[in-house]
């Protein structure tokens, strides 16, 4: 027993950074978080570049010091802390290209892929467009105002509406008299973006 756990330390020390890096991951974005194997997965990924990033930076200390200006010596605890800084930067790094679509994006210009970066077409159409929707609900009425936030999926988790408007069949709006509103996306059938100078009125 006590050999398998002095086997089993030194490989969970190796992997914690790639853990880190993908708690970090989602724990700030909307993506749901896949089964125990592609967290681990993802953690395996994680702590490869990782643990290269570290190599490339211990090899450019070792050149440094070679050099002639040496700040101390590459240790077990220096290599540890150069992993948990770097899992810690992965793990923001990933969570800011994940969330504003530019690597996408630019890979999209080049026709390297088609997909974005938000986790759901429901999610990116909402983030990229700023504009005032209308929630049309199950039972055929409809509620009117600003997104402040919305689900990752279409099902489940609520929209947050500020200054709600039911709208009426004939165009007009009756206020609520609370400033937010939230509602089950169970309850909409589908949702429709309107221009901003809409809700101007």
């Amino acid at each position: 027993m006590d050999d398998l756990v002095k086997e089993v330390i030194p490989l969970l020390q190796y992997l914690i950074p790639g853990f880190v890096s993908t708690w970090i991951f989602y724990t700030l974005t909307a993506f749901k978080r896949p089964d125990t194997f592609g967290q681990i997965v993802q953690a395996l990924i994680f702590t490869f570049v990782i643990h290269g990033v570290v190599l490339g930076v211990g090899a450019i200390c070792l050149w440094i010091g070679l050099k002639g200006f040496s700040v101390g010596v590459w240790s077990v605890k220096v290599h540890a802390c150069w992993a948990f800084f770097v899992s810690v930067a992965l793990g923001l790094c990933s969570c800011f290209l994940s969330t504003n679509d530019q690597l996408h994006g630019w890979l999209r210009r080049r026709n390297v892929t088609k997909q974005s970066s938000y986790p759901s077409e429901w999610f990116s159409t909402l983030s990229q467009n700023s504009s005032l929707i209308t929630l049309h609900l199950t039972d055929e009425r409809r509620v009117f105002g600003w997104p402040v936030e919305w689900p990752p999926e279409s099902g489940s988790g609520q929209f947050v509406m500020q200054n709600p408007y039911w709208l009426n069949g004939d165009g007009t709006k009756t206020p609520f008299e609370s400033e937010f509103l939230l509602i089950d996306s169970g309850n909409i059938k589908w949702v429709e973006l309107n221009p901003a100078q809409e809700g101007s009125s």
